[in-house]
């Protein structure tokens, strides 16, 4: 059972039209690409109408008439929103559908989740719906899958580190990773390498994030405080990078000493194969304890830029000076 909810269905890029699917899952982007997929596939043929139907502002009556057959079309793609706050006048024409289904249509429904009408859902599935994945995406290495899935699906080659550079710049939002997928494979031509991420997506704060925090944890202060001090200089909260810093040297602590293969080691850890990789590389002559001192000085600068100090900036460029400091010589 835990196994279903974790792999709910198929991915939305999987999606061929069939007269009943279901999208499960909070993913608001991905059941809009789902839909826009059909969308488009439907857009190929002159005698597809297509309805959008709001199953919390439903009326009755209202599937009936656009699952049925008219003048101008032979069949129908009607898609249904909202399902998580479905009323009972959906709830009980889609139940009636069901029983009486037209196989010439596509009906397809984005459901989020919760509680509201699960006696609906459970119908649809033992229907035979075709069910999609439009749970949430949170993990990097699933990040990472989408992008390269995006560059694959339009025929464009990104380099491994230019994917990592890219989830780590804009991976907070699934949407607007997509949305970046997009300008890059629009805007450029040629392999998108590292460079030219950089040049597009280098001044956002989770990248600038990640390069003072490898540069100090490699004992390159210098870097460290000058990116730092362009990033704060330019209006960058300096919490997110605590927050960097802290992440990237707890996961130097995961793996120090431990000698197993990084895709072992990623689902035990929660991190990404080349998360733990690097991380791997990174972590080669640190001593336990002086981690165990860097992540206790992490915490009191946290403390302190939260409001325990009067000047953030300087806080975190002791962070950053002391982590430095600890790092072994290479």
């Amino acid at each position: 059972m835990a196994r279903a909810q974790a792999n709910p269905g198929i991915s939305w890029r999987e999606l061929t039209p069939q007269p009943l699917i279901l999208l499960t899952g909070s993913e608001d982007y991905l059941a809009s690409r789902a839909f826009e997929f059909l969308r488009q596939q439907a857009a190929a043929r002159d005698d597809i109408e297509v309805t959008r139907l709001d199953a919390s502002k439903y009326e009755p009556g209202e599937l009936l008439l656009a699952t049925s057959s008219s003048l101008f079309s032979s069949a129908n793609l009607v898609e249904v929103h909202e399902m998580a706050q479905m009323n009972e006048y959906f709830l009980k024409d889609a139940l009636a559908y069901l029983k009486d289904q037209a196989p010439e249509n596509v009906l397809i429904m984005h459901y989020s989740g919760g509680t509201r009408g699960k006696k609906l859902i459970d119908a649809i599935k033992t229907a035979g719906a075709l069910i999609v994945n439009c749970q949430p995406v949170k993990k990097d290495a699933e990040k990472v899958d989408f992008v390269q899935a995006e560059f694959k699906a339009a025929k464009r080659r990104i380099t491994n580190d230019a994917v990592k550079a890219l989830v780590a710049a804009v991976g907070n939002s699934l949407a607007e990773l997509g949305s970046s997928c997009s300008q890059l494979i629009q805007d450029t031509t040629g392999t998108i390498d590292q460079e030219l991420v950089d040049r597009y997506y280098g001044g956002r704060v989770e990248a600038t994030a990640f390069k003072v925090a490898d540069a100090a944890i490699s004992g390159n202060a210098q870097a460290a405080l000058r990116t730092l001090r362009h990033s704060l200089g330019t209006g960058t909260d300096p919490i997110p990078i605590v927050a960097t810093l802290a992440m990237k040297v707890r996961q130097l602590a995961k793996v120090l000493g431990v000698n197993e293969p990084a895709a072992a080691l990623a689902s035990q850890l929660g991190m990404a194969p080349w998360q733990v990789q690097q991380a791997q590389q990174q972590a080669r002559g640190w001593k336990r304890s002086d981690l165990a001192l860097c992540i206790e000085e992490i915490a009191n600068t946290d403390r302190m830029v939260k409001g325990g100090s009067r000047s953030p900036g300087y806080a975190l460029e002791h962070a950053i000076m002391f982590i430095a400091a600890k790092a072994p010589n290479r």
